[in-house]
């Protein structure tokens, strides 16, 4: 290398000496430089860990994987320091008298390998362990839980990280319940080799626990009563994060504020209190929202929305949207007004109109409604539901117009995990409604209906996806022909029993259309495997019916799918087969949306 390097400065003193130009000169050296300049060769190196197993070779290989590229004129020195690695990965979990050997090897390709083989020999066990917590926290029960969670146990090999992690999650318990004072008097671990023992002695001191003080916000002066009735706690109540954040997402859901933020004022506090900051950023006084969707049952699909999100002080607002696909056509305005706070107690006034025009179905539905809401504990929605609707309807052979004035009572309750593309949730959702002559309807009758939905994954990257389903319905009256056609049962369609089109599964008259159904009964099963990081395959199986006395065979549908995974949500495609039919028709499908 030196002898080219000599030659290269020969002929870059031969051809300097004609040159007049500095920016002939500053050019050629520029092109000498970078071609002086060659790039020290490396090898590609891959470790094979052997002797050891488990958490053990796992925890190695992830120490020797932060190692750099070898050189190959300097192997010894790299050699020494995947044996330092090593060491290091062995003692973080408690074996401190590893015997370590390597050996280099490569194969016809030259490609390096280096063979790590250790004997992991006897770990340091923890042989004394003191963990004590003192101050206010003697006495609070999600510490004493922390302390039986840690994974620090008497006669286990000492680890490091359970160690560490212990550390932590009594720091961050105490500074999530408002100790904001504490702190470690002592942690000492006391490793003896010789005796392959560990010594630990954790002294926390809590001091005393924080209570809420005055809010403090940071924003328009006309919604601070709005703010302030909103609140997840009273001042003088014990501080919580969790509850801060219950009052962060309470102000979110209220759809007041493009942003906000609740935060405690931890350096202002004193004499046991903790202020806290609101700071608010409200929404313009008109939103607009434009979307689209594509379904199989549909077709696609536009929308429109048009929010007010505040029209005074008191916090009333106004939602209109517009929906529009081939076969239905919805716009529903809703103004919303605050009872006790707009995020967990408030009314809502409705009307609305619906068209919908699905072959054997055709009606045009006009509503009127009030609806009283409550969040209940355990994240339950009840509703109390006054509700009237005229509906002028064709369905099948009949044609007819319905006034019904329909008291009602709902129950929901939405759970999930991971955003859009839920990896852990349930929906419950049960409805009762009533109609009577007595009040001026047209009809006796009441409706059930319950809609369930179960969403679960398992497996490393949550790999495996298990979806369940429910959808059960009944009405009581004399006959079918008295209820009018929106509030009849139909199923069929990507929702409900894939293999069949959009609501064609329901019972017939004489002439084979459709009339719909009292009652309703789907269920369905799908299995979901993640192929690639955005992208599953399913199998899945339908089965239902929408019927008036259950004589009809029930309907079931099974096939394929793919599932990739989006920022919207997972984009569904279905082959499914109608396997209760004779013929066994089938039929793509597809949907988008998150699955709760």
């Amino acid at each position: 290398m030196a002898t080219f390097h000599h030659a290269v400065l020969h002929i870059l003193r031969a051809f300097l000496v004609p040159l007049k130009s500095v920016r002939q000169i500053s050019l050629l050296l520029l092109v000498v430089i970078i071609f002086i300049a060659q790039p020290t060769p490396v090898m590609a190196a891959r470790f094979v860990v052997q002797g050891i197993s488990g958490e053990l070779a796992k925890n190695v290989k992830v120490f020797l994987a932060a190692l750099p590229e070898p050189a190959p004129d300097d192997l010894d020195n790299y050699l020494d320091l995947v044996k330092k690695n090593t060491r290091q990965a062995m003692q973080a979990l408690g074996y401190y008298k590893p015997v370590i050997s390597t050996v280099v090897k490569r194969d016809q390709q030259n490609l390096t390998s280096i063979h790590v083989d250790i004997a992991a020999g006897s770990p340091v066990r923890v042989t004394s362990l003191d963990l004590q917590i003192t101050g206010e926290a003697e006495q609070d029960p999600e510490f004493h839980k922390a302390i039986r969670r840690n994974r620090l146990r008497k006669g286990e090999p000492f680890h490091h990280g359970h160690y560490e992690e212990t550390k932590s999650l009594i720091s961050e318990l105490a500074n999530s319940r408002g100790y904001f004072d504490a702190q470690w008097v002592t942690a000492l671990v006391e490793i003896s080799i010789r005796k392959n023992s560990a010594r630990i002695t954790m002294l926390f001191d809590s001091r005393t626990r924080y209570h809420f003080g005055e809010i403090s916000i940071d924003g328009d002066p006309e919604l601070h009563d709005l703010i302030t009735k909103t609140r997840s706690f009273e001042t003088g109540e014990p501080y919580s994060s969790a509850l801060l954040a219950e009052y962060n997402a309470r102000l979110n859901d209220t759809n007041y504020f493009r942003s906000i933020l609740v935060q405690p004022d931890l350096e202002h506090r004193a004499d046991g209190l903790v202020p806290v900051t609101v700071r608010a950023t409200p929404y313009a006084s008109n939103i607009f929202n434009v979307g689209g969707g594509f379904s199989t049952d549909i077709g696609p699909r536009g929308k429109l929305k048009w929010t007010v999100p505040r029209l005074n002080r008191a916090g009333h607002s106004l939602v209109s949207k517009l929906e529009i696909s081939a076969p239905e056509q919805n716009f529903v305005a809703s103004y919303k007004v605050p009872i006790e706070d707009a995020h967990a107690n408030y009314g809502l006034l409705q009307a609305g109109y619906q068209h919908q025009d699905n072959g054997d179905t055709n009606t045009n539905k006009y509503t009127l409604q009030a609806k009283r809401l409550k969040r209940l504990g355990g994240g339950w929605e009840r509703a109390y539901v006054l509700r009237y609707e005229l509906e002028d309807f064709r369905q099948g052979e009949q044609t007819d117009i319905s006034h019904l004035i329909m008291p009602g009572l709902s129950f929901t309750r939405d759970r999930s995990r991971g955003g859009l593309n839920v990896l852990w949730g349930d929906s419950l959702r049960f409805y009762l409604e009533l109609s009577d002559p007595s009040w001026g309807s047209d009809v006796r009758l009441a409706k059930f209906r319950s809609r369930i939905k179960w969403v679960r994954t398992a497996g490393e990257n949550n790999k495996h996806k298990f979806i369940a389903r429910s959808d059960l319905g009944g009405i009581s009256v004399k006959s079918i022909y008295d209820v009018p056609a929106s509030l009849r049962f139909f199923t069929g369609g990507d929702q409900s029993i894939r293999g069949f089109r959009y609501g064609k599964i329901a019972p017939q008259d004489d002439t084979g259309l459709l009339i719909g159904g009292k009652y309703l009964a789907v269920g369905s099963l799908e299995y979901g495997y993640l192929i690639l990081e955005k992208w599953r395959i399913a199998g899945f199986i339908d089965a239902g019916t929408a019927t008036n006395d259950f004589s009809e065979s029930i309907s079931v549908g099974s096939g394929v799918g793919l599932r990739w995974i989006t920022p919207v949500g997972p984009l569904r495609l279905d082959l499914a087969y109608a396997i209760s039919e004779s013929d066994k028709p089938w039929m793509i499908h597809f949907s988008m949306g998150p699955d709760i």
